[in-house]
């Protein structure tokens, strides 16, 4: 009977331990399922130095939203780049997501004049301009944001997102009351789910070497912090 007994107890505790822990991993995933992981793709501005002020406007109104690459050329067509390397890497990057079937590409054009105001055509500028295709824009997500990147006018919208976390096992974990709060500290092991099929069109993880070395960890493992509340496990104090 006290054999019988000892089992029955290591079962109960076995069972309270991996209930907790599922408690544990529901906790977590409703944190880190807001946090995909996506591209920081960049983006040059409509500079247009010396240009035609109307035209300029309407050639920013027409590419709000879309990626631009600006280069200037003068009136001998030199180009006056002065990161070229640069210029080359966010061509390769944007021309990837274009053959991914995520943006369309098109060009525009604007004269330059005088520096004094003349109105005799110098150079001009070059805009290559990168424009979300529906597709493109169904890898937007919205994602947590602090309050110093809030601060900062970051509202959390992200493209080209591309795959988000799940809690895959909870590694340990320890417990203990902290000013009146019931705390517990939990490692755990994740993995990249819905990852997205466009991420495997040709050229795209040669031009954004981040995506494998994100799926590719060896340790995806992390820490958090999580409090008890009447209504269960949570992330937030």
């Amino acid at each position: 009977m006290k054999k019988i007994l000892v089992s029955l107890t290591a079962v109960s505790i076995g069972l309270v331990a991996c209930g907790k822990e599922s408690d544990f991993k529901k906790a977590i995933n409703e944190k880190i399922s807001k946090a995909p992981v996506c591209l920081n793709v960049s983006s040059d501005s409509i500079d247009g130095s010396y240009t035609n002020d109307d035209d300029l406007k309407k050639l920013k109104a027409k590419t709000a939203g879309a990626y631009v690459i600006s280069q200037h050329y003068d009136e001998n067509g030199k180009n006056s780049d002065y990161s070229p390397e640069q210029t080359k890497n966010k061509f390769v990057q944007l021309d990837s997501l274009t053959g991914a079937g995520l943006l369309t590409k098109s060009t525009e054009s604007l004269v330059t004049y005088s520096v004094w105001g003349e109105k005799k055509a110098n150079g001009f500028y070059k805009y290559t301009i990168y424009t979300l295709t529906d597709a493109g824009k169904a890898t937007a997500a919205k994602v947590e944001t602090n309050s110093m990147s809030a601060m900062f006018g970051d509202t959390g919208q992200r493209i080209f997102c591309y795959a988000h976390p799940m809690v895959e096992q909870i590694e340990n974990y320890t417990e203990a009351d902290n000013s009146g709060y019931h705390m517990a500290e939990v490692k755990y092991s994740y993995k990249y789910v819905d990852v997205a099929d466009w991420i495997n069109k040709a050229g795209v993880k040669e031009a954004f070497p981040v995506i494998a070395k994100t799926l590719d960890d060896t340790d995806k493992t992390s820490k958090t912090t999580l409090v008890k509340t009447n209504n269960g496990w949570s992330t937030d104090l």
